[in-house]
């Protein structure tokens, strides 16, 4: 949280079509280049994580085979269409709205700072992440923006409205990272209690307004993920691997760091909460809440614009410009697009080989297939651990299913293959790391051996 210098008007000053085409000028480049990665072969792990629950979900007509697995909110929205498309949709829209509350803090702020900072991260392989890889993160990012803008508003107008309002945009972030409830927690009772100077009288309220929601929204998805599935699944964010570590996430976020210092120089009490997000990240990544350096970025960037001082010298704002273009052409430097693997492209091949068999008729793990399943069109084929029945298949595989699936784990090849292979049952074919048992009287499904031919493209 940063400190708020001034109330921004109640209108911006720009026409609302001024700021349209602008935020669509900002968007269209990432959806354009979201769709080339799509049609040219390339889907992250996260998205295809969500697309496989969602899918298998709908398929078996249960919304409760979501699992309720955190975060809830980008599954609820892909219900209506698990497609790439709609994924780049959501995104799209989530930075659109981001553009635009940016450009409404340029028209009150008089300068072009706070574009160009959100410029130099979406405009980069960096942004593209948020639309092509992770649109989880880019709806967690407009709604953690909007919760600051409010809070801002609401400190220098005290105003009780835009209090609630802040509350209610960090519960709602909440639903897409943890990092919600933690900014409502630490701004709403931490900060105030070590900085008195950021009460806002009376404190109670304060607090109720700012932690309330995000609680209630952790008691709600705790409550139903305890109804059904019968156990409250701890939040943390599973997608992402690994988060970027220290070092890395201060390289950058120079920005971040020159705008930080401009306003830790000036002494007053409120600037602290600007190292906030910061601290969060790196306690984050302690804890085991990954998040991708496109989420670091951009969230420690758009911190940057609502700390930028609104009296910030000519010269200062021309360093702070300086250094963001500097990040910006590094990024298109350093940072690798995604690059179509031989892995995937096996896996892809194999998941298209699978999509011809009948439904639930394909024993399979699973828990150690997800860059297998991530490519599936449907998960009607498959009968997982998820399934009732699975437990009586894996025990006599030959009377309950025509295909057994066989991927390799850290330990070996999964469903105890490489001990007990399924008996009643032939290779079909076994290749990438991919075995394929039948019973001799299924049809066989054949895979293209040729599909790793163009593993070394790089999608543009």
């Amino acid at each position: 949280m940063a400190s708020p210098a001034m109330a921004p008007p109640a209108e911006p000053a720009a026409p609302r079509w001024v700021r349209a085409l602008l935020a669509l000028a900002v968007v269209v480049p990432l959806i354009v280049a979201s769709v080339l990665l799509m049609h040219g072969g390339w889907r992250s792990d996260i998205h295809g994580a969500f697309l496989s629950r969602v899918r298998f979900a709908e398929n078996r007509g249960q919304l409760q085979l979501l699992g309720f697995e955190y975060p809830p909110l980008p599954f609820l929205l892909l219900l209506p269409w698990p497609a790439d498309l709609w994924i780049i949709i959501l995104a799209g829209a989530a930075l659109f709205g981001l553009a635009w509350m940016v450009l409404a803090d340029c028209t009150w702020q008089r300068s072009i700072v706070p574009f160009v900072l959100l410029l130099s991260v979406l405009w980069t392989p960096i942004g593209v992440h948020l639309v092509a890889g992770d649109f989880n993160e880019a709806i967690g990012l407009f709604a953690l923006y909007v919760g600051w803008r409010h809070y801002r508003r609401w400190w220098a107008t005290r105003q009780t409205i835009h209090g609630l309002y802040t509350g209610l945009w960090l519960g709602l972030a909440f639903y897409t990272s943890p990092l919600g409830l933690a900014l409502a927690l630490v701004a709403g009772a931490v900060l105030p209690i070590i900085f008195p100077r950021l009460q806002i009288p009376p404190f109670a309220s304060q607090l109720v307004l700012l932690v309330f929601p995000g609680v209630a929204a952790t008691a709600t998805w705790a409550y139903l993920s305890w109804i059904f599935i019968h156990r409250v699944a701890f939040p943390f964010t599973p997608w992402e691997p690994a988060s970027p570590g220290f070092a890395t996430i201060l390289v950058w976020t120079v920005p971040y760091l020159v705008v930080s210092l401009f306003a830790l120089l000036r002494p007053r009490a409120t600037t602290a909460g600007v190292l906030l997000p910061f601290a969060l990240l790196v306690l984050a990544n302690r804890v085991g809440w990954h998040f991708s350096l496109a989420f670091a970025t951009g969230l420690l960037t758009l911190v940057a614009i609502v700390a930028l001082p609104t009296d910030l010298k000519s010269s200062r704002r021309a360093l702070v410009c300086a250094a963001a273009v500097a990040q910006a052409i590094a990024a298109w430097w350093l940072v690798p697009w995604p690059r179509v693997s031989e892995a995937d492209l096996a896996a892809h091949a194999v998941a298209d080989a699978l999509a011809k068999a009948p439904d639930r008729s394909i024993l399979i793990d699973d828990r150690f297939a997800p860059q297998l399943l991530k490519w599936a069109p449907s998960l009607a084929p498959y009968l997982t651990t998820r399934d009732p029945g699975f437990e009586l298949a894996l025990a006599d595989a030959a009377a309950k299913v025509d295909y057994v699936l066989i991927t390799a784990d850290g330990d070996g090849l999964t469903l105890d293959a490489d001990v007990h292979p399924p008996i009643g049952f032939v290779v079909n074919w076994s290749w990438a790391g991919y075995t394929l048992y039948r019973r001799p009287a299924a049809a066989q499904l054949p895979v293209r051996y040729d599909a790793v031919l163009a593993a070394d493209a790089v999608v543009p």
